[in-house]
């Protein structure tokens, strides 16, 4: 009898409607909880008002008459753009976008699970996890660049894996693939940093571990595929440089450029691990199976395999985010290397070892608990999300719209970058819109919080803001502003205005900022 229903269940199971029917109906499932969490966040509103003023012919930047970059994400800032160019509502437009490259990232991750034997396992288990993790739910929308790095790994797999070997067309898939991502996010290219090498290094053989295979002529055949593969993060950069005055965004100056200790950013970065483990428990958990199962693997068969150069991967971004100190949102940037983990896991894991297993649940639970061991230290993260939502989500702003027409309470939120896009000037972000404080040390205090570093306005810079004349104070601080205001200001094309811009990437007038810092420094001792 017992046999009878197994046999009857399998069956079913594997009758192809019924298969495809509960595939649509978990996709279903999860994008009903991604919608109910959509939301904005305030970050993305910088990304907004840089599209709002390009469309209105007042330069990418969102400072009209100053040239910043404050987007960490200028694919994505594009992708934006473009949708404004036939809808002039960048939060719809971000909402569209997100949604449809986290549905597609879904959907391939559903086509690797549909090719498998144990699929209807995989489909609960992943399916009970995604609808369960506050990390993906909150970051497949947002706003931000999250959902299109989803999708651009996701592809970058599929090419990966394609074939053992490269021809020179997966080579230049890989390349471009390599340069979107990082044209959408500069440090998530470290991501894929092992693969790609691997792919170009070991392109017409079969791979020796001792690579006798490598030759320089075979490297420098398929180096122009590498630059044009690579020729959309290439020319961002190119661009960049000329119109900013800089490679990095000026966010990056002002979350990074603080001055402040190692120790401190490596203790927030430890923290910020802790909390995504505390609030999303298995997704923490699926990365260190993955990581330990290359591992285990690789000291096993003593060579190297593509699974193990993912990992590598993953780990490498997971010191990176741990050097930077993490970030006040909760879980954002782990999104990518969970996702990661888990398309991996399902394309290449056929067998679960419930040793590993446990192992790494054991391993993940003593890091949790240790908070409570350590008496958990103030690590400034937040649900970003739970904050912003009644102003910024979906469902509020649809229900806002049903009972008044329009939409209004997007309007009343306290976020500087959401203040910033409607015109209230005073909530000024200086750290990141301003080129000159983000070069400045941050003032510090023992419970910074990253992304939220503030600068101590140098004697009379307030007046110079104000007037737009140089009434700064210091010599060496006033000389190298007004270099500087040139270079972000002056006619784009000025002979003279390119070679202040040489000059500045030369580090000419270094040492007068240096100057300033080191005299600000003495002078704070000499007060103490």
């Amino acid at each position: 009898m017992m046999n009878l229903k197994k046999i009857s269940k399998s069956k079913l199971l594997n009758n192809n409607r019924v298969k495809k029917l509960l595939f649509i109906i978990a996709f279903i499932l999860i994008f009903l909880r991604i919608l109910s969490y959509a939301w904005c966040s305030d970050d993305a509103f910088h990304i907004y008002t840089m599209a709002k003023n390009l469309l209105t012919g007042n330069g990418f930047t969102p400072t009209p008459g100053l040239r910043v970059n404050v987007a960490t994400c200028p694919f994505w800032a594009l992708i934006v753009v473009f949708g404004m160019l036939f809808w002039n509502n960048p939060y719809a437009i971000g909402m569209i976008f997100n949604l449809l490259f986290s549905g597609i990232a879904l959907v391939m991750l559903f086509r690797q699970i549909y090719k498998k034997e144990n699929w209807f396992f995989v489909l609960v288990f992943v399916s009970l996890i995604l609808c369960l993790s506050r990390t993906y739910l909150s970051y497949t929308t947002s706003g931000l660049e999250n959902a299109l790095i989803l999708l651009l790994s996701t592809l970058y797999l599929e090419v990966f894996f394609q074939n053992e070997f490269f021809s020179k067309k997966e080579l230049f898939k890989i390349a471009l693939l390599e340069g979107l991502i990082a044209f959408t996010r500069m440090d998530c290219a470290l991501i894929f940093s092992f693969t790609s090498a691997y792919a170009f290094l070991l392109r017409y053989k079969k791979y020796k571990s001792d690579f006798s295979c490598f030759s320089w002529k075979k490297l420098f055949s398929v180096v122009p595929i590498a630059l044009i593969g690579l020729s959309p993060f290439i020319l961002w950069e190119i661009f960049s440089l000329f119109y900013y005055g800089s490679f990095v965004p000026n966010t990056a100056l002002a979350k990074l450029n603080t001055g402040f200790p190692l120790g401190d950013y490596l203790i927030r970065g430890f923290w910020y691990t802790v909390e995504f483990g505390i609030y999303d428990f298995f997704l923490l958990s699926i990365i260190f199976y993955f990581i330990f199962y290359a591992a285990k693997k690789f000291s096993r068969i003593h060579r190297v395999e593509k699974i193990f150069l993912i990992a590598s991967g993953i780990m490498l971004y997971f010191v990176y985010i741990i050097y930077i100190g993490g970030d006040f949102m909760s879980g954002r940037h782990f999104l990518a290397l969970f996702y990661i983990s888990l398309i991996t896991s399902v394309k290449q894991i056929h067998t679960v070892d419930f040793k590993l297993t446990i192992g790494t649940l054991f391993l993940v639970t003593f890091l949790i608990s240790s908070i409570l061991f350590l008496n958990k230290q103030p690590c400034m993260v937040c649900d970003e999300r739970e904050y912003y939502y009644q102003d910024t989500g979906l469902i509020p702003i649809i229900t806002d719209y049903l009972k008044n027409g329009e939409t209004t309470i997007i309007t009343k939120n306290i976020g500087n970058g959401i203040q910033w896009f409607y015109g209230n000037k005073q909530s000024y972000e200086s750290r990141l819109y301003d080129p000159l404080l983000s070069r400045l040390p941050a003032t510090y205090y023992p419970d910074w919080r990253v992304g939220h570093m503030g600068r101590k306005m140098p004697k009379g810079y307030r007046e110079t803001l104000d007037t737009g004349e140089n009434y700064i104070e210091d010599p060496d601080l006033a000389f190298y502003y007004s270099k500087l205001r040139f270079v972000i200001s002056g006619n784009l094309f000025s002979s003279y205005r390119i070679k202040e811009l040489i000059k500045f990437q030369l580090g000419t007038y270094d040492s007068y900022l240096q100057r300033y810092i080191d005299k600000d420094k003495q002078e704070n001792l000499l007060q103490f």
